[in-house]
């Protein structure tokens, strides 16, 4: 994985730093940690550890640096943190679906992410590791036919000739991707042989009313929110989606 905000280099770019041809293993073994996985075939090296190790200085962490990664910081600010243009409303609405985690806390009322949740969305993982993002992983040799056949979104960048996918790429195109018998329903332009129940649901209603209780005491907090989950049996997904409907209806 490459980190947020981080610049891989690959075995030629490194020897090309250091003036060689080729890194043979012995000096591979006095380079700082690569990046990439342990059993990645292409070893990826981050390139502010290998510029610190070649001048002869302390390696830096991999840290991106800046503002701490536990500030919390609200939907507006967080969606600023993300790589390329995310409007408010998109960043929304990958909260909703789940491509990005719902709040690390909320004060008053107000969602707040940990700036450290919001940039691992913009983390760059390889193959294996894109793969292991599914909701339902699948064997390699299946992800490698889903990307054969164009499946998969394009790589986001490609480093060292590895391909690299964002988190919130491959989260993104998994919650959306249809699943087992997708495409049901009525076909179109087929009108309902009987009009479809709007009543009220009484178990609906009353775990809304529950939910705005909740939010009026100000006790929203992630893990209340994961017990109110369990209590009502229901997904945190599902509990966000509620209390952005609520606030919607309040606005």
């Amino acid at each position: 994985m490459i980190p947020a905000g981080r610049t891989g280099l690959g075995t030629a770019e490194v020897a090309k730093r250091m003036n060689r041809k080729t890194l043979p293993p012995e000096v591979r073994q006095t380079l700082p940690t690569p990046i990439s996985r342990k059993k990645a075939r292409t070893a990826i090296w981050d390139a502010e550890q290998i510029d610190a190790h070649l001048a002869g200085q302390e390696i830096p962490d991999l840290s991106f640096g800046g503002p701490s990664p536990d500030e919390l910081i609200t939907a507006d600010q967080a969606r600023r943190e993300l790589q390329g243009a995310v409007s408010l409303a998109d960043f929304e609405n990958y909260v909703r679906e789940g491509s990005i985690p719902g709040p690390d806390e909320v004060i008053d009322g107000v969602p707040h992410w940990k700036r450290s949740t919001v940039l691992a969305a913009d983390d760059l993982l390889d193959r294996d590791e894109a793969r292991l993002e599914l909701r339902n992983p699948i064997t390699l040799a299946s992800w490698g036919f889903y990307i054969n056949q164009g499946r998969v979104p394009e790589p986001d960048v490609t480093v060292a000739g590895v391909p690299h996918w964002k988190r919130l790429t491959i989260r993104t195109w998994d919650v959306n991707r249809p699943g087992a018998g997708a495409g049901g329903g009525r076909p179109k332009g087929v009108k309902e042989t009987k009009p479809r129940n709007t009543a009220p649901n009484p178990k609906r209603e009353a775990r809304r009313e529950r939910l705005q209780a909740l939010l009026a005491k100000g006790e929203a907090t992630s893990q209340a929110i994961s017990e109110f989950a369990d209590s009502e049996g229901i997904s945190e997904r599902t509990v966000w989606r509620m209390i952005s409907d609520l606030r919607g209806t309040e606005a």
